[in-house]
């Protein structure tokens, strides 16, 4: 089921069309120069922070209301395969995000997650009360975060009943499904704070599972194909309210336990030679474990799966990007 009223483009047509055809090199352009922006304001800049709010949006109005062309960079790669040797134009067109995507993300981290994804962006903004939450108490804190989960659930249950389809339920459905299995997952997640780097594994499950049902012809849709396409279908609008309703219980939750592509990125960022690593002596006073929005700083401790890049941890605490060697990372191994 698609709804009838279509999402606003500025762009209706390819910007830098490849041989005529409907591939458009613009995204790809544009993508690159934001990612090497960065990377360089990152490591260089000063006033990260308010640079990384303007990439946010710089991207967020790109890639949303700008580019006419969807998106698709995790399964790109799939739909690439079958085309190459037979029409390579197309595979290029599918395929090109994507490389670029994990070529950057080997060489500069996660950048993508933290200073263009607009998902991430959105989510990042609604998780400030669940990260306010975190200060209270732990039992006031357990009874509002089950407070909210349960009124998010309603309200997102809700809206998936009013816009339901009416057939192939499975197929129709998937997007939306995971959606709601997040939120589930949330009702684990809350009593077990501690735990939250095991669960925080779950990500690759989720990776698994989304490129499966792509390999055997699922049309799997996302949250992020309501923002990148040009039209809005029921399943990633479903899913893109669960999303945005979970970051309020727990802060930016899909980008943490449930994201394919934070999955997928945050494996390959294992491989990448720049990395946030604690510098000094850590004095144990907890400022970086509730200034990361990932959760991914531990009393010195970095979950480098988890690291958007953000530079958040850069202001409070020792925390610096340092370039690491193979030899570096088995050692540490």
């Amino acid at each position: 089921m698609r709804f009838d009223v279509p999402l606003f483009k500025i762009s209706q047509r390819a910007i830098l069309p490849i041989e005529k055809f409907w591939i458009d090199a613009a995204p790809f352009v544009i993508f690159f120069c934001i990612l090497i922006a960065a990377h360089v304001l990152l490591h260089r800049g000063k006033r990260v922070q308010l640079w990384r709010r303007v990439s946010q949006t710089v991207s967020a109005f790109v890639f949303i209301i700008f580019l006419h062309r969807c998106l698709c960079m995790l399964r790109g790669w799939i739909f690439a395969l079958n085309k190459v040797g037979r029409n390579d134009i197309v595979a290029f067109g599918h395929l090109c995000m994507f490389v670029l995507l994990v070529s950057l993300t080997l060489s500069f981290g996660r950048l993508f997650c933290g200073w263009l994804c607009p998902l991430g962006f959105f989510s990042e903004i609604l998780s400030l009360p669940s990260r306010r939450r975190s200060r209270l108490p732990t039992g006031r804190r357990l009874l509002s975060g089950y407070l909210m989960l349960g009124g998010v659930t309603i309200l997102v249950a809700w809206l998936g009943w009013l816009v339901r389809p009416g057939t192939q339920f499975f197929s129709e459905n998937v997007s939306a499904l995971w959606g709601a299995f997040l939120l589930l997952f949330l009702g684990l997640v809350l009593p077990f704070e501690r735990k939250d780097r095991f669960f925080k594994k779950f990500k690759y499950v989720s990776v698994i599972l989304w490129l499966g049902l792509s390999v055997i012809g699922v049309f799997v849709t996302s949250p992020w194909c309501t923002f990148f396409g040009d039209e809005i279908d029921y399943s990633s609008a479903v899913s893109l309210a669960a999303v945005l309703a979970g970051a309020l219980v727990v802060p930016m939750a899909w980008c943490r336990y449930m994201c394919p592509m934070g999955g997928a990125l945050g494996w390959l960022t294992r491989f990448s030679t720049i990395r946030v690593r604690m510098t000094g002596e850590c004095t144990n006073c907890g400022g970086c474990d509730s200034t990361c929005p990932m959760g991914a700083l531990d009393r010195g401790d970095v979950d480098g799966s988890s690291c958007i890049y953000c530079g958040q941890c850069n202001q409070v605490c020792d925390y610096r990007f340092v370039t690491e060697t193979s030899k570096d990372k088995g050692d540490e191994a």
